[in-house]
């Protein structure tokens, strides 16, 4: 059996780490720059600035820079000057921002359908405070080891205020699922596989069961390498399902109803010149 805390295998699962966070470094930095139409399109002016973009554009520029900066403080002899105590505090801030921004993705696509349900927008509005406020708590009790002439040194999180978290954060993935496919079931005649396979519900399901993993190893606290060695896997994977799922409402007309399926890839912000036609949403 396994002593997760061998020292061996704690430095053997951070090597493995280190080359987790470079090959998810290069797997999102070719997802963003083929999917940055809502950039393009807002630097073009083509796209009028609405309030739904600003947790998509906070997760995706976050996100990056997370990575990137994880990918140097991975470096084995850390450059000089480098303050890695602030910047691994600020890794921790950052993640967990990235984590809210992805479910506050959900809950924008999600607030669409029941935008004529004041009870049920009051109560996503006090979720959503509750997943912001447990995340930051969880990057405030984040303890940072000490640098050596090895190591930048490595983040330690609390395992309680991380298990608390991811568990907050899969529960509020699973009932945003649950209340998009209730609001979307009540109004329309269709099946429930027709709902799921046209309205975009798909993401809501890549974004529940990518939470579920880190969700698990926070609870087992095998060691403290191990308890955040699925999270950059799991953010890279919330983050593009989440921009996938909230990329509809940016176009959405004020009197726009929810029945209108949405599917395919993204398309058409960055080739049409038409302001007012800009189409960013997923595509016939």
């Amino acid at each position: 059996m396994v002593n997760w805390q061998d020292p061996e295998v704690i430095e053997n699962c951070s090597s493995v780490l280190v080359d987790i966070t470079f090959a998810i470094l290069g797997l999102y930095g070719w997802s963003y720059i083929n999917s940055c139409q809502v950039e393009s399109a807002l630097l073009r002016r083509q796209l009028p600035f609405r309030w739904q973009m600003v947790s998509y554009l906070t997760c995706r520029t976050f996100f990056l820079v997370t990575l990137i900066l994880s990918a140097v403080t991975s470096i084995t002899v850390p450059p000089p000057h480098m303050d890695c105590y602030h910047i691994l505090k600020f890794l921790a801030f950052s993640g967990n921002v990235v984590v809210a921004c992805t479910s506050t993705n959900l809950v924008i696509r999600t607030w669409t359908i029941w935008k004529t349900n004041r009870f049920v927008r009051v109560f996503m509005v006090l979720i959503t405070l509750g997943h912001w406020f447990t995340l930051i708590l969880d990057s405030k009790e984040t303890q940072i080891s000490p640098p050596s002439s090895e190591s930048c040194g490595f983040m330690i999180v609390n395992p309680t205020y991380s298990a608390a978290t991811s568990t907050y954060t899969t529960i509020f993935d699973f009932v945003l699922l649950k209340l998009t496919i209730f609001g979307h079931w009540r109004s329309l005649s269709s099946s429930l596989f027709t709902i799921i396979r046209t309205q975009g519900i798909v993401v809501y399901f890549i974004v529940f069961f990518a939470s579920v993993v880190p969700s698990i190893f926070s609870w087992l606290n095998l060691n403290y390498v191990m308890n955040v060695f699925f999270a950059w896997p799991a953010i890279c994977i919330m983050t593009i399902a989440s921009s996938y799922a909230v990329i509809p409402t940016f176009t959405m007309p004020q009197s726009t109803s929810h029945r209108t399926p949405v599917r395919g890839p993204l398309a058409g912000a960055c080739t049409t010149g038409e302001k007012p036609s800009v189409r960013i949403g997923l595509s016939e």
